[in-house]
């Protein structure tokens, strides 16, 4: 189990090292477009559209990282005040709920990404696939990320046993 933690581990660094690194980059390309908007006088065709995309691989990808931290919004007074059979119960459905939302959305995301291939973005000229590819690659992660949950909730302790990490 040691390692299979090491590799989430490692998966979460690269997202959030993926996230920060768009993260730039839509900083630089929204620099640039008022630069070239406003001082050359001359508009460039591809930031805007670049920087949608990258934002959008941001959001999934992100999300992934901010669940396996437990950064989400939760509101975790009530099971905490919950016995620690009920807690228990209560946190692993609402895990399992997680993990059909994220497989349902995986199966979407999918097939909307498989009848997107042949859609061409109009300024890259990338096809749409690789824009909506976020969708399916964010909800494996999460799906991942869902499921380690899960498994620990199933085995921690009771004194371990919360229903957040703040």
């Amino acid at each position: 189990m040691d390692n299979v933690k090491k590799v989430l581990d490692l998966s979460e660094s690269i997202l959030t090292a993926l996230c920060a690194a768009a993260f730039a980059v839509m900083l630089a390309l929204g620099v640039a477009t008022v630069v070239f908007r406003f001082i050359i006088q001359s508009s460039l065709a591809f930031p805007d559209e670049l920087i949608r995309y990258l934002f959008v691989w941001m959001i999934f990808l992100g999300s992934a990282v901010a669940y396996r931290r437990k950064m989400h919004a939760a509101i975790g007074i009530l099971v905490a005040s919950l016995p620690v059979q009920p807690k228990r119960i209560a946190l692993l459905f609402s895990t399992l709920a997680c993990v059909i939302f994220f497989v349902t959305i995986l199966w979407s995301g999918y097939h909307l990404t498989a009848r997107s291939a042949p859609q061409i973005s109009p300024a890259l000229e990338v096809s749409m696939a690789w824009v909506y590819a976020a969708i399916p690659v964010g909800m494996g992660f999460l799906l991942i990320y869902a499921l380690e949950l899960f498994i620990d909730q199933f085995r921690a302790a009771d004194d371990q046993l919360v229903a957040d990490d703040r």
